[in-house]
């Protein structure tokens, strides 16, 4: 239904082109994503100086199938827990086993947490979760769900080099399809 090509090119373009805040990649020996995260909080009047707004982009490239989406967020730190940022948003999934068609808009919830670790760079630790049930999954969609737990290590000014594990599960209304279930590694540029 989708051509592959063309959704990684619009995925690396709209990357390079909202990369105000980073872009970066992660492999395995099964699967490919790029990603990109953009503070749009200039763009979006609020009294709240606190909070930050992000679209995000992603394209995942496995074996058997491909996952594109592009959400949006809202981002703020936890005031009673220092280094903690909680981020609430949706995202809209588009995927292809040359099968079946997928589309889904789960809600999104992440969390991350600045270690207080002194004399070494700065590292995080985030864990994302991304549901969504019969309700908001469409064309041959059940339902769909995303769990990503990640450490991050910035190695050196704007880049940071990323380890984690995700388990995608894509359900269909007559099968269930695990995406990816994988351990991965990879690299951020902040702009």
């Amino acid at each position: 239904m989708f051509n592959k090509k063309s959704i990684l090119i619009i995925s690396i373009l709209s990357a390079s082109l909202l990369a105000k805040d980073t872009i970066g990649f992660n492999v395995n020996s099964d699967s490919i994503e790029i990603e990109s995260h953009t503070d749009v909080t200039g763009y979006i009047q609020t009294s709240d100086d606190g909070t930050k707004f992000k679209i995000d982009t992603s394209y995942l490239n496995t074996t058997y199938s491909y996952l594109f989406g592009a959400g949006f967020s809202a981002n703020g730190s936890v005031k009673e827990l220092e280094g903690l940022e909680i981020s609430i948003g949706a995202k809209f999934i588009m995927s292809d086993n040359k099968q079946k068609s997928f589309f889904a808009i789960p809600l999104m919830a992440t969390a991350k947490y600045k270690l207080p670790i002194e004399d070494v760079p700065q590292s995080f630790i985030s864990a994302q979760l991304l549901y969504a049930p019969t309700s908001l999954s469409f064309s041959d969609a059940s339902s769909y769900s995303e769990l990503r737990v990640q450490a991050d290590v910035d190695v050196i000014d704007n880049i940071s080099l990323f380890s984690g594990y995700r388990t995608i599960d894509t359900d269909y209304k007559d099968y269930d399809k695990s995406l990816d279930k994988s351990i991965y590694g990879g690299l951020k540029l902040a702009f």
